[in-house]
């Protein structure tokens, strides 16, 4: 059986936690203004990014829904 390599916590966290706290700030709001344009490519032409990100604000946090499959 093969051993597992010894684990270093400072090198577990270090994979997490790569940058300034600004820099991982602006890496999040880079992330999310890329996220929407991709929505934003798959609904019908013609919706602003405004609808688009109401539409993925919505849909963040909608809750436990009851499964279909129940009903």
């Amino acid at each position: 059986m093969a051993r597992l390599p010894q684990r270093d916590l400072a090198t577990e966290v270090a994979k997490h936690f790569r940058g300034t706290p600004g820099e991982r700030i602006a890496t999040a709001i880079r992330l999310g203004r890329e996220a929407l344009d991709l929505f934003l490519a798959t609904q019908p032409v013609g919706m602003t990014r405004q609808a688009a990100r109401r539409i993925l604000q919505r849909n963040k946090n909608r809750g436990r829904q009851p499964s279909a499959v129940t009903h």
